[in-house]
């Protein structure tokens, strides 16, 4: 997929997103305005229709035909919280039974606590906290004491005036506006709305979970367009590996298929030599790609053989220098380990030793000098490798250790080779339950360290 398509598709995809979550948001806000406003005017109503009874049922008690005033007798002091004037004394059980009747009947089904000013000692007074359980309780005990044709309201005045109520002191809020008022809270009002949206928070999860999915699809997206990427420069670099070699074998074989090459034996042994070695090349490459596809199987088993690492670890060098086309690298050894053994399968374990050697020739802009070192701790032996070659920033040390890998250098490949050495590294290391690190070797080059723990 071409990057400007990517590019594309995350940008309208997250627009798409946003603009949803966007439309959500002010759906919600809308949806929360409307509700407190609906619940404003309920509460309102329901408060008003209180006040209205109370002054009735006073009317009729004192006999009174005047008619009461209670215009704009609810006052809403804070958010949560209303004083209703009635201008006459209040009964606290006829008040808490209006209360309940008049919130049932506009469907305000939320906790409260209510309170009643006493003029004389400036406090409100019989305050009370009412809950669905206060409220059953309440109905019930109307139900059984609304008897021989009695109301309700009749039976609370009733039993007002015979069993006589204590001022218990609340602490709800006076108001220096009225003399004859009671007071009303709501402390849980958000239960109200959350009945209110509750298909919006089912919404909200469908959308959390389409949010996901935008985020996992664009995770697949990325991860696709690097292996993609990682796929193409495989083929790439596969293509020169193997093009060199098979050219020069050709090139070799046509030399040695003309006749007259019997007449100079010295060229042919040389022609002979370049398709042997050449061979040799392909064979290993081959070998390397086959190596690599086997660990990823995991079908890959150890030999694990007691060997003593400083010598080991000499012979390992010696063997490499003797195998770059007799070329001599400056590649220096000390130890301050002596005759201490490891578990290691000597094949790996020597190829590991090789690959980190061949990386440190291969990034070399100049001759390539390696020191190699031995030292131990009290629980870990380390084995470096510092080298004076070109170096690896910091964003990529530990990416140079994944599949196909290999370091950003533009359009310029000066370097041949697959990116399977150091991911073979890693995955040998991992097998051997040791650890391998990365840093930089000042002022030039790299510090490759193996981490083996003492057992």
């Amino acid at each position: 997929m071409e990057r400007n398509t990517i590019r594309y598709i995350i940008i309208l995809a997250t627009f798409s997103v946003l603009g949803i979550i966007l439309i959500q948001f002010f759906f919600i806000k809308n949806t929360v305005d409307l509700n407190e406003k609906k619940f404003h005017e309920s509460t309102t109503q329901a408060l008003n229709d209180v006040a209205h009874k109370l002054a009735i049922y006073n009317q009729k008690l004192t006999g009174k035909e005047k008619k009461p005033n209670l215009t704009n007798a609810v006052d809403q002091i804070s958010n949560n919280y209303y004083v209703v004037n009635v201008n006459e004394d209040i009964h606290p059980d006829l008040l808490e039974h209006f209360l309940l009747d008049e919130f049932k009947n506009h469907n305000l089904e939320v906790d409260f606590e209510y309170a009643i000013y006493d003029c004389e000692n400036e406090k409100m007074v019989y305050g009370k906290y009412l809950n669905e359980e206060n409220d059953s309780l309440q109905e019930k005990l109307l139900v059984n004491r609304s008897v021989d044709g009695c109301g309700a309201e009749d039976v609370l005045f009733e039993q007002h005036y015979n069993t006589k109520s204590v001022k218990k002191e609340c602490g709800l809020p006076t108001c220096e506006k009225y003399t004859y008022y009671f007071g009303v809270s709501f402390p849980n009002r958000s239960k109200y709305y959350s009945n209110q949206i509750h298909a919006w928070y089912v919404v909200s999860g469908f959308m959390l979970i389409v949010i996901l999915f935008f985020g996992y699809t664009l995770f697949i997206i990325f991860k696709q367009r690097r292996l993609s990427e990682i796929q193409k420069n495989f083929i790439n670099n596969l293509t020169h590996e193997f093009k060199t070699p098979i050219a020069s074998i050709d090139l070799s074989s046509k030399v040695i298929s003309d006749p007259k090459i019997i007449n100079h034996p010295l060229r042919l042994k040389e022609y002979t030599n370049i398709i042997s070695e050449q061979t040799q090349r392909l064979s290993a490459q081959v070998d390397k790609v086959l190596q690599m596809a086997s660990i990823e199987k995991q079908v890959l088993q150890l030999d694990l053989q007691t060997i003593e690492l400083k010598s080991f670890i000499g012979k390992s060098i010696e063997d490499f220098k003797t195998s770059q086309n007799g070329n001599k690298y400056a590649i220096n050894f000390e130890s301050s380990v002596s005759d201490w053994t490891v578990k290691a399968d000597q094949l790996h374990f020597s190829n590991v030793i090789f690959n980190i050697l061949d990386n440190a020739i291969k990034y070399c802009d100049e001759a390539p000098s390696i020191w190699v070192s031995l030292s131990q701790s009290k629980k870990q032996i380390y084995l470096k490798f510092a080298d004076n070659g070109i170096g690896i920033p910091k964003e990529f040390r530990k990416k140079i250790f994944g599949r196909f890998f290999r370091i950003p250098t533009g359009d310029i490949h000066n370097v041949k080779g697959f990116g399977l050495g150091l991911d073979y590294v890693r995955k040998i290391i991992a097998r051997h339950d040791w650890e391998i690190e990365v840093a930089d070797n000042s002022p030039k080059g790299s510090i490759f360290t193996i981490i083996i723990p003492k057992k």
